[in-house]
């Protein structure tokens, strides 16, 4: 079986390091194929960045997902997502969506750290369209913006550690990581935060994999189509 991942990004230095999470928590019995966007931002940070990149993350799967049993949209706005499962007749799954759920299924209220405090708008109202706003225990942002965590992610460890914690003493009973840059961060800062520190690239992977395998019919508007 095959897993399509796509990044709707143009940075293929972030393609990489995609690749190299997705492939941690791949089944031994599946491949990895990987797409990049051609064109739109490096990083993906504003409601305009995202517009543009929703066209580049369709075309990007379009030209890749023959052969393909699932896709994992490498994105923590879930960029095409919804227009991708409408086209696709294989499970989609995006980095924020499979991550909410997992903290949904870790038990009670759940945090979200973010790159930057301009996008905390942008994963709240994503927060709210997946309808998981009541388990929300905030949102944190450290000061950086996701180029700059990329270019060099130890250096904000402090900062990532802090906003965790501070999710913690208000109530988060598990914190999510968020964004295609901190992808395997938390392997290093888990044992310096108390409560789950959940990856989006390893519940994406997961639950696209977990999908595929349940061969489920697929859905429209809340129909069943068996073709």
């Amino acid at each position: 079986m095959r897993l399509l991942l796509v990044n709707a990004n143009t940075s293929r230095s972030i393609t990489e390091q995609l690749a190299r999470e997705a492939r941690l928590s791949l089944p031994a019995d599946w491949q990895l194929s990987t797409a990049t966007g051609s064109f739109g931002a490096a990083v993906i940070q504003t409601r305009r960045d995202c517009a543009i990149a929703e066209h580049a993350c369709i075309e990007a799967v379009e030209a890749a997902v023959e052969g393909c049993d699932a896709v994992v949209v490498g994105v923590s706005l879930d960029t095409g997502l919804w227009a991708l499962r409408e086209s696709l007749t294989v499970p989609v799954v995006g980095l924020l969506e499979a991550s909410l759920l997992t903290a949904c299924m870790v038990g009670g209220r759940y945090g979200l750290v973010v790159m930057g405090p301009q996008t905390v708008p942008l994963y709240r109202e994503l927060v709210e369209r997946h309808g998981l706003a009541a388990r929300l225990a905030g949102i944190e942002a450290i000061a950086a913006d996701a180029p700059a965590v990329h270019a060099a992610p130890e250096q904000f460890d402090a900062a990532l550690i802090e906003a965790c914690n501070r999710l913690v003493a208000d109530g988060a009973e598990s914190v999510i990581l968020v964004g295609a840059v901190v992808a395997g961060l938390h392997r290093r800062l888990q044992g310096r935060v108390s409560v789950p520190l959940l990856d989006g690239m390893a519940c994406a992977v997961t639950q696209a994999c977990g999908l595929a395998r349940l061969e489920l019919p697929r859905t429209e508007a809340g129909i069943v189509r068996l073709n």
